[in-house]
């Protein structure tokens, strides 16, 4: 299975290479330029590096264990409304609301000031507190999982007193929390989005690498679901930005807002589990 995953990760930049070299008219998507494919690159070796310096250095003596019976059903269910209940019933909201245009909720607050303006013609009633309410509240979930990154993070050093994988994986995704966090509130990568969307392929790749090893398949379920967010919200923002129509705007957003809450919720089992005492995290 590990041969398989890391033969996946040469793999699959190498084959969508070659359909796009093969299939330059016929599949516009993977119309890629040479340097965002030397990104992939650096990015594809750069996980393989990490992978195997996690199987030598940062394994755990045994795979992380299932501890779903340790946990009450009330916790499960509490997880659960936050990965996906809350983002759902804020969509909804979003949708529903008769009083503002879907995207003015779910753009960025500048963006939205800039196409009032625009649809306006005038400054006046740009920049009410309802412009980007739906972005700002993904960026304070953001940085409450960095926060809960950060703080399990040293907790698990304190425990343990060195680098192992649970402090190691801890600290990537407080890395990863954080750079999210500023990359959307600053507006960061408008200019430079095909090196960001590389930054994140690579320390989401890394935080796998060392979640395949210490955690569970319930923690990582909220990992898988995180990444597949994601993917999706970039995939549309970018190859398939001239799809979906009116509704491009609000699934994009949503998407990303899945996310974000997935995120939290991982971040979340991630600091019970290696906030404990045992060495392995398992509780």
């Amino acid at each position: 299975m590990k041969r398989i995953l890391k033969s996946s990760l040469i793999g699959v930049p190498v084959l969508l290479m070659l359909a796009t070299i093969l299939s330059r008219q016929g599949l516009p998507l993977l119309d890629l330029s040479p340097r965002t494919w030397l990104y992939i690159s650096i990015s594809t070796v750069c996980l393989v590096f990490f992978w195997n310096l996690v199987e030598r250095e940062y394994a755990p003596d045994r795979r992380a264990v299932s501890i779903e019976n340790a946990r009450p059903r009330w916790l499960i269910l509490c997880l659960g409304v936050i990965a996906f209940g809350f983002p759902l019933v804020v969509m909804i909201g979003t949708v529903a609301q008769p009083w503002w245009e879907p995207g003015d909720l779910l753009r960025d607050p500048l963006n939205v000031a800039f196409q009032r303006m625009d649809r306006t013609g005038s400054i006046a009633g740009c920049c009410g507190s309802e412009a980007g309410a739906v972005s700002l509240l993904g960026n304070l979930v953001t940085m409450a999982a960095a926060a809960i990154f950060g703080f399990a993070a040293i907790q698990r050093a304190l425990n343990v007193r060195k680098l192992d994988g649970g402090v190691l994986l801890c600290l990537l995704g407080f890395c990863f929390a954080t750079v999210v966090t500023l990359d959307d509130l600053y507006r960061l990568h408008e200019e430079h989005q095909r090196k960001f969307v590389v930054f994140y392929a690579t320390f989401l790749g890394a935080i796998v690498c060392l979640s395949f090893y210490w955690q569970s398949w319930f923690e990582n379920s909220f990992l898988a679901a995180t990444a597949l967010f994601f993917v999706g919200s970039i995939a549309i923002d970018t190859v398939l930005e001239h799809h979906f129509g009116a509704y491009r705007v609000v699934i994009e957003d949503g998407m990303k807002l899945f996310g974000f809450c997935c995120l939290l919720v991982y971040a979340l089992v991630s600091g019970l589990r290696f906030s404990k005492d045992d060495p392995h995290g398992t509780g």
